[in-house]
């Protein structure tokens, strides 16, 4: 299948230069020095598995020179999906599927605008990778890719899509009920993101400390609320295992998470760090509103209470605003 890959920063790269490495045909669509720097020199991919530096892959910083794809994944921030969006708008009609493996629970009515909601799949991914430079990502955690229609489907394209993943050596996943896995997706970063942002810690020990492990699950849970009022069920997904996190007895859950953060550690991710402290670190603008503001908005709407998410809103919101001056 031929792939364009709109937003070519970390996770964008990584999972473009593995599918190359597999034979298939692939454009990244990226900022002008990270696709000066492709085009010179390759894309140098570091992470648990080696080093390995990819060659046989198109980069363009102006999507309107694609032409066609067959499949097309979304991977920039989410506060860009619509200036990015513009320039596949000529795309409409020529892609076979489009999938979104950004963050929130908007983003595939944000590609069905563009490209019709009969052209996209439901997709989520807890693969971590950072832009390390021009030319350079880092693969920081070899997490799972689940796919899947909405309707619950295994059609092929969701297949091909698998297939794909799975022959480039990417952890890929057919999602019975794919709503389901975006939703705890969100469940899953919001604390991730909260708790990471006021610590600044590395991910691993955000998890495997009691006193914020607690936090986590406390969060977790109050985001469960907003999900279930919405008629999205919670289902174990490895990577985000949303239903025993916000289910099982309180003691329960937390060990849970601990042992979560003890088993990065143990196998070596110890430098994976949420996007959203990335952005902190760099002076970047964060995606605050796109997901805990998301979430606060929402359950005001509903009129549903979620006082530790307000709070965690305001602290993160007030941070946010404070980098950018």
């Amino acid at each position: 299948m031929r792939t364009v890959i709109v937003g070519a920063g970390g996770l964008g790269s990584v999972v473009g230069g593995y599918l190359a490495m597999a034979g298939y045909p692939v454009t990244l669509v990226g900022r002008p020095a990270h696709v000066r720097a492709i085009r010179e020199s390759g894309l140098e991919i570091l992470g648990l598995d080696g080093r390995h530096l990819v060659k046989k892959v198109q980069a363009t910083d102006d999507a309107r020179t694609v032409a066609s794809a067959d499949l097309l994944i979304l991977c920039v921030k989410t506060y860009d999906s619509d200036e990015a969006l513009k320039g596949t708008a000529h795309l409409s009609g020529r892609v076979r599927c489009a999938l979104s493996l950004q963050n929130g629970v908007l983003k595939e009515k944000t590609l069905g605008v563009v490209f019709g909601p009969e052209s996209v799949i439901g997709a989520v991914t807890m693969i971590g990778a950072t832009l390390a430079g021009p030319g350079k990502v880092l693969y920081t955690a070899p997490g799972i890719t689940y796919v899947g229609e909405f309707d619950g489907r295994e059609t092929d394209r969701v297949s091909a899509v698998a297939e794909m993943f799975g022959k480039a050596g990417l952890r890929v996943r057919v999602a019975p009920d794919i709503r389901s896995a975006i939703w705890g997706k969100l469940i899953t970063i919001l604390p991730s993101a909260s708790l990471s942002v006021l610590t600044r810690l590395e991910f691993h020990k955000v998890l495997s400390n009691r006193t914020l492990a607690t936090l986590y699950v406390e969060i977790a849970r109050e985001c469960a609320q907003l999900a279930k009022a919405q008629g999205i069920p919670l289902h174990d997904f490895p990577g985000f295992e949303m239903k025993t996190i916000c289910e099982a007895a309180l003691q329960d859950a937390i060990a849970f998470v601990q042992d979560e953060g003890r088993t990065m550690a143990a196998a070596g991710m110890t430098d994976v760090k949420i996007s959203m402290l990335q952005d902190i670190e760099r002076g970047k603008r964060t995606e605050v509103e796109e997901i805990i503001g998301y979430v606060v908005r929402e359950a005001a709407r509903l009129q549903i209470p979620l006082p530790k998410i307000g709070l965690v809103y305001r602290l993160v919101k007030g941070i946010s605003e404070a980098v950018l001056g």
